[in-house]
């Protein structure tokens, strides 16, 4: 019962600390605009809502951008129709951290709850623990913070079907070892899969590769009932994969991409990439913290599942998680030639702590085979009881709160919520969401007259995790073109700064 009642104030405290670290991060939302490619892919949706303030015909505008786009762009139709869909359509562009990171969160809770709780038999207070230290990173040290929390257009394309596919794992998870609800989980399991079929073909690869060893594995293990189970969802996967890839509009796209690798160089450079990025570059001090501090919560994990399973080759999973990591880097790669943005590293980089923490629990799991097999006694009792434990979190705490300051002073940047109090304390929060609320209103008023040029101020405000990007001096550039499309105008100009 003690070492019960401390790992449960011990995930109290990391829920705390996780709640208040959301506070100024959602207040800064308030301040939050729509920009760029937010405008170009909802202008027939908002001129829809505009003009009838019809919820059908919204989103009948939202399919019609989706067929468009699908002809002339790229394929990802489910992530298009989520586009089109911005919430500043309805003047609630605000929402949107409050979407994307309460998505990420629910998500990634479901997932672990499913392996931890449901699968593994974790005690409650480990799994919330090991989940807070994990949204804690995911949060604070997104990699760019911007593209995942705060600008619409990036992060619907991909945290939310991300996130999809975080819920589609566990439902799958919960398919072929549960007996209860499979006709709901079923349904909503085929759902998801055409979803992220669908969305950015960074997720729909992965998605693609875990089907496909799913299945493998459970043929491998005989277990055809359980691997039946998984064909329906598939097979709603792989037809919308189809036709996403399949597109029309991605044959255009590529046309205007100069460098393309091919097949082969594009799959060697990604393992290059995955070592260059998630080793060294993202494996910092924070993501050092982020293993030592889950160390005892996956111990506790592995205590739970004791008997239940076996942990053979613990370096074939390590390399089979760098090879799905690397996969990840392969699309960008083979159709553009580039290793992708802020977007595209902020999925890998939750994929790969999600990774890390797999690897962690089954070297942990093995390491303790090992002890039991020596005739060495490792179950007897919980690990937080014993005071060194006590001492060791402690002490990474201590560490941790050090260091960060130390950060915070140097680059207020460096966390997204010491971002976002500079920003709301010094005054350019609300001085950037002046300058775009005077701008829209100024839009808007030109909407409804008859001129079809106007010039706009272009902003002078740039906050950190507000501003992604604006539109130019010359109505020419692509910005420009998607202000005006929204506002259904010939051409708009950018003036000052």
């Amino acid at each position: 019962m003690k070492a019960f009642k401390t790992e449960s104030k011990i995930a109290a405290a990391l829920v705390l600390l996780f709640a208040a670290g959301l506070i100024p991060v959602f207040l800064l939302g308030s301040c939050a605009y729509p920009s760029a490619d937010d405008y170009g892919f909802s202008a027939y949706s908002y001129i829809a809502w505009a003009d009838t303030h019809s919820v059908i015909q919204t989103v009948k505008g939202a399919c019609a951008t989706v067929a468009e786009r699908w002809y002339s762009w790229q394929g990802t139709f489910s992530s298009i129709f989520l586009m089109a869909l911005q919430p500043g359509i309805w003047g609630m562009y605000g929402l949107v951290p409050i979407m994307m990171i309460g998505m990420m969160s629910l998500s990634t809770l479901f997932l672990l709850h499913t392996v931890m709780v449901k699968i593994l038999h974790t005690r409650p207070a480990v799994f919330i623990g090991a989940s807070m230290l994990y949204l804690l990173l995911a949060v604070q040290c997104m990699v760019d913070k911007t593209q995942g929390f705060f600008w619409y257009n990036g992060a619907a394309h991909y945290i939310l079907p991300h996130s999809a596919a975080l819920f589609l794992c566990g439902l799958l998870l919960l398919l072929v070892t549960g007996e209860e609800k499979r006709s709901s989980r079923l349904v909503m399991a085929c759902l998801l899969a055409a979803f992220t079929g669908g969305s950015n073909y960074i997720t729909a690869l992965i998605v693609l590769v875990l089907f496909v060893s799913a299945m493998g594995f459970l043929l491998f293990l005989k277990e055809k009932k359980k691997c039946a189970l998984l064909v329906l969802p598939f097979l709603f996967f792989l037809t919308a994969f189809l036709v996403n890839t399949l597109a029309p509009g991605n044959a255009v796209r590529q046309e205007e991409m100069l460098v393309r690798p091919g097949v082969v160089k594009s799959i060697l450079l990604s393992f290059y990439y995955c070592m260059e990025y998630v080793v060294d570059t993202w494996f910092n001090w924070t993501y050092l913290l982020f293993l030592l501090a889950l160390v005892p919560f996956m111990w506790e994990t592995v205590r739970s599942s004791s008997g239940r399973f076996s942990y053979p080759a613990p370096l074939l999973v390590l390399f089979c998680s760098y090879c799905v990591l690397s996969a990840m880097f392969t699309p960008s790669l083979f159709a553009t030639g580039d290793v992708g943005g802020g977007r595209v590293f902020n999925i890998i980089f939750l994929d790969s702590m999600l990774f890390l923490m797999l690897n962690l629990f089954y070297c942990m799991g093995w390491f303790a085979g090992k002890m039991e097999a020596a005739g060495a006694v490792w179950k007897a009792e919980s690990c937080f009881e014993k005071k060194a434990v006590r001492w060791y979190l402690g002490g990474i705490l201590f560490f941790g709160v050090f260091v960060g300051a130390m950060y915070m002073k140097v680059n207020p940047d460096y966390f997204t919520t010491t971002s976002a109090i500079r920003s709301l304390v010094s005054g350019e929060a609300s001085a950037y969401g002046a300058e775009t609320k005077e701008r829209e209103a100024l839009l808007q008023e030109a909407a409804k007259s008859g001129e079809k040029e106007i010039a706009v101020p272009r902003l002078t405000v740039h906050p950190y995790l507000l501003f992604w990007s604006d539109i130019e001096e010359d109505a020419g550039d692509w910005k420009n073109q998607s202000m005006a499309r929204y506002y259904r105008k010939d051409a708009i100009t950018g003036i000052g700064q």
